[in-house]
């Protein structure tokens, strides 16, 4: 005799006392997987509105299964919910499923194909679900958009070029407070004849030390200050300079005497020259 074997949602089903509840709770569960990782926020909020579920049995294998995408268990949940919800017994399911769709903003595009559906499900028409998602959530629930549309595509590309000007602008910007915090702190040095001193002749054996070097050599010196290999692109150098313009920046030596703020200077220009040159020559 063959032993019928069943799925873990229907095993939850056969324990279940109410399997309209169950069926209600995986759908749900659906939603917050559609919508990211499930973590523990997301388990209290989901328990926190299921609370009057009339299930019995533990949320954990509910998740497990929400999380895999198993359509099989969301079809049957899905047929479950069906023979039981009906008329004016959806809008409360549907308010749910409208809250962890769209908590964190807008719902995922998944979400709003899941929205549809179980709308659909439940015998509701887009006419009626726009005034409850309204309701709801104080905004109008806009058309999924549609991957398959060129627009779809051009609009992402539209995006991310705006993000890529606004990062240049970003490190442009970075740059200038860099160099206005350099040439403040290097009048402040000027005050120190110790420290003028000390910066020249540190500045004059660097000169003589280039002098007569191929480009590539001092490209190479200049990448081995910034601890970089050949080849490094524009911003592992911006990368990099930031990190030890960070760590070497005179005004962090500031409460340990003149003579350690005059070496923390050295290395701080001869950091900053490293690095025009690299992004002059890049």
């Amino acid at each position: 005799m063959t032993i019928a074997r069943f799925s873990p949602f229907e095993l939850l089903l056969l324990k279940s006392r109410h399997q309209a509840d169950t069926a209600a709770l995986l759908l749900l569960a659906w939603v917050l997987a559609n919508r990211g990782p499930i973590g523990e926020p997301e388990r209290s909020r989901l328990a926190e509105l299921t609370g009057g579920f009339r299930h019995g049995h533990a949320l954990a294998p509910i998740l497990e299964i929400a999380a895999t995408q198993d359509l099989g268990a969301i079809q049957l949940a899905a047929e479950v919910l069906q023979k039981e919800v009906q008329g004016d017994q959806a809008a409360p399911f549907l308010h749910l499923a409208i809250v962890l769709a769209g908590e964190d903003g807008k719902p995922s595009m998944a979400n709003q194909h899941v929205l549809r559906f179980l709308a659909d499900l439940l015998g509701v028409t887009p006419g009626e679900f726009a005034p409850l998602y309204a309701a709801v959530t104080g905004k109008a629930f806009a058309a999924p958009d549609d991957p398959s549309r060129s627009g779809y595509w051009q609009a992402k590309e539209h995006h991310r070029r705006q993000r890529e000007q606004a990062s240049q602008q970003q490190d442009s910007q970075h740059d200038s407070r860099h160099r206005s915090e350099h040439e403040r702190h290097s009048g402040e040095q000027g005050q120190s004849r110790q420290g003028r001193y000390r910066q020249e002749q540190h500045r004059q054996r660097e000169q003589g030390a280039h002098q007569g070097a191929a480009p590539g050599d001092r490209t190479r010196r200049a990448l081995a200050v910034l601890g970089l290999e050949p080849g490094a692109s524009r911003g592992e150098i911006r990368r990099a300079y930031r990190r030890l313009a960070q760590t070497h920046h005179p005004d962090r030596f500031f409460n340990d005497g003149e003579a350690v703020m005059a070496s923390a200077s050295q290395r701080f220009q001869r950091i900053r020259r490293a690095y025009d040159y690299l992004m002059q020559v890049s």
